[in-house]
Protein backbone atom coordinates (compact mmCIF):
# COMPACT_ATOMS: atom_id res chain seq x y z
CA UNK A 1 0.00 0.00 0.00
CA UNK A 2 0.75 3.60 -0.30
CA UNK A 3 -0.21 7.25 0.28
CA UNK A 4 0.30 10.47 -0.89
CA UNK A 5 2.68 12.70 0.49
CA UNK A 6 1.73 14.61 3.64
CA UNK A 7 1.88 18.16 4.44
CA UNK A 8 3.60 19.36 7.52
CA UNK A 9 1.52 18.27 10.91
CA UNK A 10 1.41 21.63 12.75
CA UNK A 11 0.57 21.34 16.53
CA UNK A 12 -2.37 23.21 18.17
CA UNK A 13 -3.15 24.35 21.07
CA UNK A 14 -6.13 26.22 21.26
CA UNK A 15 -5.91 27.46 25.17
CA UNK A 16 -3.03 26.61 27.90
CA UNK A 17 -4.81 26.98 30.77
CA UNK A 18 -8.77 28.00 31.88
CA UNK A 19 -7.18 30.44 34.50
CA UNK A 20 -6.15 34.33 33.76
CA UNK A 21 -4.83 36.38 36.48
CA UNK A 22 -6.27 39.95 36.39
CA UNK A 23 -3.42 43.14 35.70
CA UNK A 24 -4.10 45.39 38.50
CA UNK A 25 -5.96 47.80 35.82
CA UNK A 26 -9.06 45.61 35.47
CA UNK A 27 -9.32 45.13 39.08
CA UNK A 28 -9.35 49.23 39.28
CA UNK A 29 -11.96 48.93 36.25
CA UNK A 30 -14.46 46.37 38.16
CA UNK A 31 -14.57 48.35 41.53
CA UNK A 32 -14.89 51.59 39.46
CA UNK A 33 -17.90 50.23 37.30
CA UNK A 34 -19.63 48.65 40.31
CA UNK A 35 -19.33 51.77 41.76
CA UNK A 36 -21.68 52.72 39.48
CA UNK A 37 -24.37 50.51 40.68
CA UNK A 38 -26.73 53.11 42.37
CA UNK A 39 -28.26 50.23 44.86
CA UNK A 40 -25.34 49.53 47.18
CA UNK A 41 -26.40 45.84 47.63
CA UNK A 42 -25.92 45.25 44.32
CA UNK A 43 -22.17 46.61 44.30
CA UNK A 44 -20.92 43.40 44.91
CA UNK A 45 -22.00 41.05 42.44
CA UNK A 46 -21.87 43.73 39.61
CA UNK A 47 -18.03 43.95 40.97
CA UNK A 48 -17.99 39.92 40.62
CA UNK A 49 -19.68 40.00 37.58
CA UNK A 50 -17.06 42.80 35.98
CA UNK A 51 -14.25 40.96 37.09
CA UNK A 52 -15.79 37.72 35.27
CA UNK A 53 -15.87 39.54 31.93
CA UNK A 54 -12.18 40.98 32.40
CA UNK A 55 -11.36 37.81 33.11
CA UNK A 56 -12.89 36.01 30.28
CA UNK A 57 -12.68 38.62 27.76
CA UNK A 58 -8.28 37.87 28.86
CA UNK A 59 -8.82 34.36 28.26
CA UNK A 60 -10.50 34.65 24.95
CA UNK A 61 -8.12 37.38 23.51
CA UNK A 62 -5.33 35.63 24.66
CA UNK A 63 -5.72 32.14 23.27
CA UNK A 64 -4.44 31.16 19.24
CA UNK A 65 -7.81 32.05 17.86
CA UNK A 66 -9.27 35.02 15.93
CA UNK A 67 -12.34 36.15 18.08
CA UNK A 68 -12.20 39.41 20.69
CA UNK A 69 -15.08 40.12 23.22
CA UNK A 70 -17.42 43.42 22.86
CA UNK A 71 -19.28 45.62 25.53
CA UNK A 72 -19.82 48.95 26.94
CA UNK A 73 -16.93 49.63 29.03
CA UNK A 74 -18.57 52.91 30.45
CA UNK A 75 -21.73 50.87 31.38
CA UNK A 76 -22.44 48.54 34.44
CA UNK A 77 -22.72 44.73 33.38
CA UNK A 78 -25.69 43.86 33.22
CA UNK A 79 -26.60 40.30 34.65
CA UNK A 80 -28.59 39.31 31.83
CA UNK A 81 -26.56 39.68 27.93
CA UNK A 82 -22.87 40.93 29.39
CA UNK A 83 -21.14 40.58 26.13
CA UNK A 84 -21.00 39.91 22.83
CA UNK A 85 -18.08 37.67 20.38
CA UNK A 86 -19.25 38.29 16.81
CA UNK A 87 -22.72 37.26 16.33
CA UNK A 88 -22.88 35.59 20.02
CA UNK A 89 -24.48 36.96 22.47
CA UNK A 90 -23.20 35.70 25.98
CA UNK A 91 -24.05 35.55 29.68
CA UNK A 92 -21.16 34.94 31.75
CA UNK A 93 -22.61 33.69 35.42
CA UNK A 94 -19.98 34.21 38.41
CA UNK A 95 -20.23 31.35 40.15
CA UNK A 96 -18.71 29.73 43.06
CA UNK A 97 -17.27 26.50 41.92
CA UNK A 98 -18.65 23.35 39.99
CA UNK A 99 -19.80 21.94 43.46
CA UNK A 100 -22.71 24.13 43.40
CA UNK A 101 -26.24 21.96 42.44
CA UNK A 102 -27.49 24.59 40.44
CA UNK A 103 -27.46 27.88 38.42
CA UNK A 104 -29.45 31.05 38.20
CA UNK A 105 -30.03 32.53 35.06
CA UNK A 106 -32.19 35.72 34.03
CA UNK A 107 -35.34 34.78 32.66
CA UNK A 108 -34.88 37.28 29.50
CA UNK A 109 -32.05 35.57 28.30
CA UNK A 110 -33.73 32.40 27.58
CA UNK A 111 -37.72 33.94 26.59
CA UNK A 112 -36.84 36.69 24.60
CA UNK A 113 -35.61 35.30 20.85
CA UNK A 114 -34.88 38.75 20.01
CA UNK A 115 -32.37 39.42 22.56
CA UNK A 116 -31.81 36.22 24.15
CA UNK A 117 -28.04 34.47 24.95
CA UNK A 118 -26.69 32.24 22.69
CA UNK A 119 -24.43 30.68 25.48
CA UNK A 120 -23.84 30.74 29.29
CA UNK A 121 -20.55 30.67 30.32
CA UNK A 122 -20.13 29.41 34.19
CA UNK A 123 -17.23 31.55 35.81
CA UNK A 124 -15.57 31.49 39.24
CA UNK A 125 -14.34 34.61 40.04
CA UNK A 126 -11.40 34.42 43.05
CA UNK A 127 -11.54 38.27 43.98
CA UNK A 128 -8.89 38.29 46.69
CA UNK A 129 -6.32 36.53 44.19
CA UNK A 130 -7.22 38.47 41.19
CA UNK A 131 -7.75 35.23 39.12
CA UNK A 132 -10.52 34.02 36.47
CA UNK A 133 -11.41 30.37 35.73
CA UNK A 134 -13.77 29.68 33.11
CA UNK A 135 -15.37 26.60 34.36
CA UNK A 136 -17.56 25.83 31.43
CA UNK A 137 -20.47 26.15 29.08
CA UNK A 138 -23.97 25.58 27.94
CA UNK A 139 -25.72 26.40 24.52
CA UNK A 140 -29.04 27.73 24.15
CA UNK A 141 -30.62 25.01 22.19
CA UNK A 142 -29.18 22.46 24.48
CA UNK A 143 -30.68 24.23 27.37
CA UNK A 144 -34.12 24.12 25.99
CA UNK A 145 -33.86 20.33 25.32
CA UNK A 146 -32.75 20.29 29.29
CA UNK A 147 -35.82 22.25 29.89
CA UNK A 148 -38.61 22.56 27.91
CA UNK A 149 -41.02 25.31 28.77
CA UNK A 150 -43.75 23.11 31.07
CA UNK A 151 -40.89 22.25 32.71
CA UNK A 152 -39.43 25.41 33.46
CA UNK A 153 -41.26 27.58 36.53
CA UNK A 154 -39.95 31.32 36.93
CA UNK A 155 -37.92 31.73 40.44
CA UNK A 156 -39.19 34.93 42.47
CA UNK A 157 -36.15 37.11 41.54
CA UNK A 158 -37.31 36.58 37.83
CA UNK A 159 -34.86 33.71 37.05
CA UNK A 160 -35.15 30.19 36.10
CA UNK A 161 -32.98 27.74 38.26
CA UNK A 162 -30.58 24.92 36.18
CA UNK A 163 -28.95 21.86 37.19
CA UNK A 164 -24.88 22.80 37.11
CA UNK A 165 -24.37 19.23 35.44
CA UNK A 166 -26.71 20.86 32.06
CA UNK A 167 -23.10 22.84 32.09
CA UNK A 168 -21.34 20.13 30.03
CA UNK A 169 -19.55 21.92 27.13
CA UNK A 170 -15.45 22.25 27.71
CA UNK A 171 -13.50 25.57 27.73
CA UNK A 172 -12.18 24.24 24.54
CA UNK A 173 -15.98 23.47 23.31
CA UNK A 174 -16.92 27.07 23.41
CA UNK A 175 -14.12 28.42 21.60
CA UNK A 176 -14.80 26.33 18.59
CA UNK A 177 -18.87 27.29 19.49
CA UNK A 178 -17.32 30.94 18.82
CA UNK A 179 -14.74 30.20 16.09
CA UNK A 180 -16.50 27.74 13.98
CA UNK A 181 -20.39 27.78 14.50
CA UNK A 182 -23.08 29.85 13.23
CA UNK A 183 -25.29 31.48 16.24
CA UNK A 184 -28.60 31.13 14.03
CA UNK A 185 -27.55 26.91 14.65
CA UNK A 186 -28.07 27.66 18.42
CA UNK A 187 -32.05 29.18 17.94
CA UNK A 188 -33.31 26.24 17.12
CA UNK A 189 -36.55 26.40 19.71
CA UNK A 190 -38.07 23.29 20.49
CA UNK A 191 -41.07 22.13 18.91
CA UNK A 192 -44.48 22.13 21.07
CA UNK A 193 -47.56 20.26 20.60
CA UNK A 194 -50.85 22.03 22.28
CA UNK A 195 -48.47 24.79 23.71
CA UNK A 196 -46.41 21.75 25.34
CA UNK A 197 -42.66 22.02 24.59
CA UNK A 198 -41.45 18.44 23.75
CA UNK A 199 -37.88 17.61 24.29
CA UNK A 200 -35.43 17.61 21.62
CA UNK A 201 -33.44 14.02 21.45
CA UNK A 202 -30.24 14.53 23.02
CA UNK A 203 -28.63 13.33 19.72
CA UNK A 204 -30.34 15.85 17.75
CA UNK A 205 -27.70 17.49 15.76
CA UNK A 206 -25.39 15.07 16.00
CA UNK A 207 -24.37 13.04 12.60
CA UNK A 208 -25.14 9.20 12.99
CA UNK A 209 -21.70 8.86 12.64
CA UNK A 210 -21.47 9.76 16.57
CA UNK A 211 -24.39 7.23 17.42
CA UNK A 212 -22.67 3.82 15.93
CA UNK A 213 -19.98 1.44 17.48
CA UNK A 214 -17.59 2.75 14.20
CA UNK A 215 -15.83 0.03 13.78
CA UNK A 216 -16.61 -3.66 13.62
CA UNK A 217 -18.26 -5.66 11.13
CA UNK A 218 -19.65 -2.61 9.22
CA UNK A 219 -18.37 -1.60 6.23
CA UNK A 220 -18.07 0.62 3.69
CA UNK A 221 -18.31 -0.41 0.18
CA UNK A 222 -16.94 2.22 -2.27
CA UNK A 223 -16.99 -0.38 -5.60
CA UNK A 224 -21.05 -0.18 -5.71
CA UNK A 225 -20.00 3.76 -6.48
CA UNK A 226 -18.50 2.48 -9.84
CA UNK A 227 -21.60 0.88 -10.85
CA UNK A 228 -23.81 3.97 -9.13
CA UNK A 229 -25.57 2.50 -6.06
CA UNK A 230 -24.64 3.33 -2.29
CA UNK A 231 -24.89 0.39 0.01
CA UNK A 232 -26.69 -0.41 2.93
CA UNK A 233 -23.98 1.53 5.49
CA UNK A 234 -23.09 4.21 3.54
CA UNK A 235 -26.78 4.93 2.49
CA UNK A 236 -27.49 4.89 6.51
CA UNK A 237 -24.86 7.11 7.29
CA UNK A 238 -25.79 9.48 5.22
CA UNK A 239 -23.98 9.41 2.16
CA UNK A 240 -24.79 10.99 -0.97
CA UNK A 241 -23.60 9.69 -4.65
CA UNK A 242 -21.93 12.54 -6.49
CA UNK A 243 -22.54 12.29 -10.52
CA UNK A 244 -20.20 11.14 -12.79
CA UNK A 245 -16.77 13.51 -13.17
CA UNK A 246 -18.13 14.03 -17.09
CA UNK A 247 -21.38 15.13 -15.95
CA UNK A 248 -20.72 17.40 -13.12
CA UNK A 249 -22.53 20.53 -14.57
CA UNK A 250 -20.92 23.98 -14.84
CA UNK A 251 -20.75 26.65 -11.73
CA UNK A 252 -24.00 27.67 -10.92
CA UNK A 253 -24.92 30.95 -8.79
CA UNK A 254 -25.80 28.80 -5.67
CA UNK A 255 -22.68 26.38 -4.74
CA UNK A 256 -24.03 23.06 -4.64
CA UNK A 257 -21.54 19.71 -3.35
CA UNK A 258 -20.59 18.90 -6.64
CA UNK A 259 -19.20 22.49 -7.77
CA UNK A 260 -17.07 22.75 -4.60
CA UNK A 261 -15.50 19.10 -4.85
CA UNK A 262 -14.57 20.62 -8.62
CA UNK A 263 -12.92 23.38 -7.36
CA UNK A 264 -11.15 21.22 -4.92
CA UNK A 265 -9.83 18.75 -7.16
CA UNK A 266 -8.75 21.28 -9.26
CA UNK A 267 -7.06 23.38 -6.52
CA UNK A 268 -4.91 19.80 -6.02
CA UNK A 269 -4.46 18.91 -9.77
CA UNK A 270 -1.13 19.58 -9.63
CA UNK A 271 -0.35 16.52 -7.10
CA UNK A 272 -3.73 14.73 -7.47
CA UNK A 273 -5.06 13.30 -11.06
CA UNK A 274 -8.57 12.03 -10.79
CA UNK A 275 -9.51 10.39 -14.03
CA UNK A 276 -13.18 10.51 -15.46
CA UNK A 277 -13.92 7.26 -14.05
CA UNK A 278 -13.61 8.09 -11.19
CA UNK A 279 -16.65 8.04 -8.54
CA UNK A 280 -17.63 10.09 -5.29
CA UNK A 281 -19.82 10.63 -2.57
CA UNK A 282 -20.12 13.02 0.55
CA UNK A 283 -21.82 13.62 3.98
CA UNK A 284 -22.73 16.14 5.93
CA UNK A 285 -22.29 16.32 9.91
CA UNK A 286 -22.41 18.29 12.94
CA UNK A 287 -20.48 17.08 15.77
CA UNK A 288 -20.90 19.71 18.36
CA UNK A 289 -23.14 21.39 16.51
CA UNK A 290 -19.65 22.35 14.04
CA UNK A 291 -20.95 21.92 9.96
CA UNK A 292 -17.97 19.70 8.08
CA UNK A 293 -18.31 17.82 5.28
CA UNK A 294 -16.37 14.89 4.00
CA UNK A 295 -15.96 14.19 0.42
CA UNK A 296 -14.70 10.45 -0.85
CA UNK A 297 -14.07 9.56 -4.13
CA UNK A 298 -12.52 5.91 -5.71
CA UNK A 299 -11.40 4.62 -8.77
CA UNK A 300 -9.94 1.32 -9.59
CA UNK A 301 -6.17 1.62 -10.82
CA UNK A 302 -5.09 -1.38 -13.29
CA UNK A 303 -1.60 -0.87 -14.33
CA UNK A 304 0.20 -3.03 -11.90
CA UNK A 305 0.09 -6.74 -12.18
CA UNK A 306 -2.27 -6.73 -8.94
CA UNK A 307 -4.87 -4.79 -9.13
CA UNK A 308 -5.30 -1.48 -7.13
CA UNK A 309 -7.73 1.14 -5.83
CA UNK A 310 -7.15 4.91 -4.42
CA UNK A 311 -9.32 6.05 -2.18
CA UNK A 312 -9.08 10.31 -1.86
CA UNK A 313 -10.44 12.05 0.81
CA UNK A 314 -11.43 15.62 1.09
CA UNK A 315 -12.59 17.54 4.45
CA UNK A 316 -14.36 20.49 4.29
CA UNK A 317 -16.53 23.00 5.84
CA UNK A 318 -20.18 22.52 4.94
CA UNK A 319 -21.38 25.81 2.92
CA UNK A 320 -21.07 29.48 4.76
CA UNK A 321 -18.61 27.63 7.58
CA UNK A 322 -15.22 26.99 8.28
CA UNK A 323 -13.22 24.00 9.79
CA UNK A 324 -11.61 24.85 13.28
CA UNK A 325 -8.24 25.50 13.24
CA UNK A 326 -6.37 21.80 14.52
CA UNK A 327 -9.03 19.57 13.17
CA UNK A 328 -7.29 16.58 12.48
CA UNK A 329 -8.04 14.20 9.00
CA UNK A 330 -6.05 10.61 9.45
CA UNK A 331 -6.39 7.69 7.17
CA UNK A 332 -5.08 4.35 8.70
CA UNK A 333 -4.78 1.06 7.56
CA UNK A 334 -7.71 -1.25 8.01
CA UNK A 335 -8.88 -3.08 10.66
CA UNK A 336 -8.25 -6.85 11.48
CA UNK A 337 -7.72 -9.79 14.26
CA UNK A 338 -3.73 -8.77 14.71
CA UNK A 339 -4.97 -5.11 15.34
CA UNK A 340 -7.65 -6.23 17.73
CA UNK A 341 -10.13 -5.00 15.19
CA UNK A 342 -8.68 -1.50 15.85
CA UNK A 343 -7.33 0.64 13.38
CA UNK A 344 -3.81 -0.45 11.60
CA UNK A 345 -1.05 2.21 10.58
CA UNK A 346 -1.09 5.41 10.11
CA UNK A 347 -0.77 6.28 6.41
CA UNK A 348 -2.31 10.02 6.08
CA UNK A 349 -2.57 12.59 8.82
CA UNK A 350 -3.43 16.00 8.14
CA UNK A 351 -3.99 18.93 10.61
CA UNK A 352 -5.08 22.42 9.84
CA UNK A 353 -3.23 25.12 11.28
CA UNK A 354 -4.24 28.07 12.78
CA UNK A 355 -2.81 30.36 10.45
CA UNK A 356 -3.41 28.11 7.44
CA UNK A 357 -5.43 30.08 4.15
CA UNK A 358 -6.45 26.31 3.02
CA UNK A 359 -9.87 26.14 4.04
CA UNK A 360 -9.92 21.95 3.25
CA UNK A 361 -7.46 18.88 4.21
CA UNK A 362 -7.17 16.17 2.49
CA UNK A 363 -5.54 12.80 1.64
CA UNK A 364 -5.21 9.70 -0.53
CA UNK A 365 -4.06 6.27 -0.08
CA UNK A 366 -3.33 3.21 -2.68
CA UNK A 367 -3.84 -0.34 -2.26
CA UNK A 368 -5.06 -3.80 -3.28
CA UNK A 369 -8.36 -5.23 -3.72
CA UNK A 370 -8.29 -6.92 -0.56
CA UNK A 371 -7.30 -4.20 1.25
CA UNK A 372 -9.29 -1.78 3.93
CA UNK A 373 -8.87 1.83 5.29
CA UNK A 374 -10.34 3.46 8.52
CA UNK A 375 -10.90 6.79 8.45
CA UNK A 376 -10.92 9.40 10.99
CA UNK A 377 -11.10 13.25 12.46
CA UNK A 378 -10.19 14.62 15.04
CA UNK A 379 -11.19 17.87 16.71
CA UNK A 380 -9.01 20.10 18.12
CA UNK A 381 -10.78 19.23 21.78
CA UNK A 382 -9.51 15.60 21.32
CA UNK A 383 -12.94 13.87 20.36
CA UNK A 384 -12.32 11.08 17.48
CA UNK A 385 -15.31 10.55 14.88
CA UNK A 386 -14.47 7.03 13.52
CA UNK A 387 -16.06 5.50 9.84
CA UNK A 388 -16.39 1.39 9.11
CA UNK A 389 -13.53 1.12 7.26
CA UNK A 390 -13.93 1.56 3.47
CA UNK A 391 -13.51 -1.62 0.89
CA UNK A 392 -13.09 -2.03 -2.75
CA UNK A 393 -15.81 -4.50 -4.02
CA UNK A 394 -17.06 -4.55 -7.56
CA UNK A 395 -19.05 -7.57 -7.31
CA UNK A 396 -20.32 -7.24 -3.85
Amino acid sequence: MSHSPESPDFEFDPLQSTTVTLPPAAVDWAIRISQLEATVANQWPTFLRALALRGFQQWVEAGALDVAVYYDAEQVPPTGINCRVGGFRLCLIPQGNLSDEVVRIPRETLDDSDHCAHLYVLVDVQEEEDRVTILSSLRRDRLLSHQPTAQRSLNPDDTYTVPVHCFDASPEDLLLYLNCLNPDNLMATVSSTAGVDTPVDPSAGLSPIELISPLGDELINVGRWLRDQIDEVANRLAWTLLPPMTQMDPVRAIRSPVEEIRDILTEISPVVTVPPNARGAYTDYQPFGLPIRLYALTWPLLEADVPEWTLLLCLGPSEGCQLPPGIQLRIHEGVSEATANEPGALLVGQTLAPDSESTYLYGQVVGTWDEQFVVTIELPNGTTLNWPPFIFQLDA
